[in-house]
């Protein structure tokens, strides 16, 4: 089974975004913050990441390029209510806009995989 982590600071989407992946097939880890992402993805083998945009701390384009910093292939994803946030410097990650009906956050998820060759 293909892992994602998870991450948004708002404990409901979690919840529900993590059980719309488990139904499709994934395996998923959830984090509330992208440190606590950060420590997630350095002990485990993560295949895609989806995260939330605006978080404290860090925000979601910050984590991706620290993430991919390590891995540069990681397929990521950026589920957000303020797309207009996400910086251009992350062309190839899909932003979708919240709320996000289930089927296209699994069809998502499922397409950055593929492209990735994951």
């Amino acid at each position: 089974m293909q892992h994602v982590l998870l991450v948004d600071d708002e404990e409901a989407i979690l919840y529900v975004f993590q059980k719309y992946l488990e139904r499709a097939g994934f395996t998923v880890s959830t984090a509330a913050t992208a440190m606590e992402a950060i420590t997630v993805f350095e002990a485990g083998d993560i295949d895609a990441l989806v995260t939330d945009q605006r978080m404290p701390g860090m925000q979601g384009d910050a984590l991706v390029r620290r993430l991919r910093a390590a891995r540069p292939s990681l397929p990521a994803i950026i589920v957000t209510a303020y797309a207009a946030e996400c910086g251009p410097q992350l062309g190839d990650v899909p932003v979708l806009n919240k709320p996000v009906p289930p089927a296209d956050l699994v069809s998502a998820v499922q397409r950055a995989l593929a492209m990735a060759g994951a």
